[in-house]
């Protein structure tokens, strides 16, 4: 019975190691290999499962100690996947939560529906303990794969908190093991039975609490999905209408030409004739002005660039500001919101900065180029005093009170795609060169 015994506490102690390396493993994402064994699973598994042995050893029930648990996990997570910071800690929490809460659970209802004290729960080698610990582990198994499985189906909206909602939530289930802990470390001193009812509903409202946080999480991030693709099908109806006007404005202004285009033929037919080449000279001129009035600077695969380049660079023509423009055609791996704040930001503030300095040759520059799902937007723009060196900070302009919202927003569409933003001055130009890493 002895032997019975140890290799039944064995086993439970690897089942849970395993259970919750694994909720982390199947939350984030891996970083050597989509096998549990190959990206180092089995070994925290077998970690964690000999922290467990050691803290059975210790204490009889865990409560403060299994946030050792949790470190372990993150450490896992850290090493070997990938994600965010507050999502692995996240996915550390979580399922020590499971497993503690779901212990002093059955734990706490075993002691009432025996009629034993609760330390004979823990410790006694009886069948009660037996059917406890064997429903305890029954519990586990079904809430981390149902919450695996949940969040996995959600991955696109769970993944869609805001930093301040990550913490409310990792504090709320945090202090679910620190309340639940309490509960069970009175539960050791308690003796009546209307206690141990009252410890069993408390645990059980904790278990509710945490219910509640799950679908919260899931609700949470399904709303802030909602409302950032609402946004992004508002920012695209705006650029394409603004592609459509722009679009019609070049067709009227071609039919007009065409239109137009026989009565200048017989004008400039008429110059020549009379020998009159300065006066054919100025009126080409002016057809060449009436026909790049309204370019267009770009036409690729996406409407949403075309209309805000060509947009942004005919704004910049009716500055005085000589333009050019080169692209790729496709922008695969990037979401169209992140190119319509990018490509808007960096051209209004070459514009802004280009169209208030006073020079006869002011220019402005665009490209964009692709090498293996590497993106590079650079855009250059004349200046004739240093930039950086009057405003480092590059604060904004337009407003003393804003700190270069534009450049954060730069900056932060960079780094969401694991790139880089670079800010520079070369031959009197202002220099903006932004990385987008989409092969990752």
């Amino acid at each position: 019975m002895n032997l019975f015994w140890t290799l039944y506490e064995i086993g439970v102690n690897f089942f849970q190691g395993f259970i919750m390396m694994y909720f982390p493993f199947k939350y984030l994402e891996c970083k050597f290999s989509d096998n549990f064994f190959k990206n180092q699973g089995i070994i925290f598994s077998v970690l964690l499962a000999i922290l467990i042995s050691t803290m059975n050893q210790i204490t009889i029930f865990e409560h403060f100690f299994a946030l050792l648990y949790a470190v372990l996990i993150f450490i896992f997570s850290l090493l070997c996947l990938k994600g965010k910071m507050l999502n692995k800690i996240f996915s550390s929490i979580f399922p020590v939560l499971i497993v503690l809460v779901t212990s002093a659970m059955t734990s706490s209802v075993s002691s009432v529906l025996f009629n034993k004290h609760i330390n004979d729960i823990f410790i006694q080698q009886n069948w009660q303990r037996f059917i406890s610990v064997l429903i305890t582990q029954l519990i586990i198994f079904y809430l981390t794969i149902l919450s695996i499985k949940i969040f996995r189906n959600n991955k696109e909206s769970s993944h869609q908190l805001s930093k301040n909602e990550w913490f409310l939530i990792s504090t709320t289930l945090l202090l679910s093991i620190i309340i639940g802990a309490f509960f069970v470390l009175i539960a050791f001193d308690s003796i009546s039975d209307k206690a141990r009812l009252y410890i069993a509903l408390g645990i059980i409202s904790i278990v509710i609490i945490n219910i509640v946080s799950f679908y919260l999480i899931i609700a949470l991030g399904r709303k802030n999905l909602s409302m950032m693709e609402n946004e992004k099908l508002r920012i695209k109806v705006a650029y394409n209408q603004q592609y459509v006007e722009n679009a019609d404005t070049e067709f009227h202004l071609i039919q007009k030409l065409r239109h137009d285009s026989k009565a200048m033929y017989q004008v400039l037919g008429d110059f020549l004739s009379r020998g009159e080449i300065e006066k054919a000279n100025n009126y080409l001129r002016t057809l060449t002005e009436i026909a790049d009035d309204r370019i267009i600077f770009v036409n690729t695969d996406n409407d949403i660039v075309n209309s805000i380049i060509n947009a942004k660079l005919t704004m910049a023509k009716s500055f005085g500001i000589n333009t050019t423009c080169l692209s790729v055609d496709n922008f695969d791996g990037i979401d169209d919101i992140d190119l319509c704040r990018l490509l808007s930001n960096m051209l209004d503030n070459a514009i802004t900065a280009t169209s208030n300095i006073s020079s006869s040759d002011k220019k402005l520059s665009i490209s964009i180029s692709e090498e293996v799902g590497i993106y590079t937007f650079f855009v250059s723009n004349t200046i004739n005093e240093s930039v950086l060196k009057n405003n480092p900070n590059l604060h904004s302009t337009k407003n003393k009170n804003s700190y270069g919202y534009g450049t954060k927003i730069i900056y932060d569409i960079a780094k969401k795609y694991n790139g880089k933003c670079d800010f520079y001055e070369k031959d009197f130009l202002f220099c903006c060169s932004v990385i987008i890493n989409t092969s990752t």
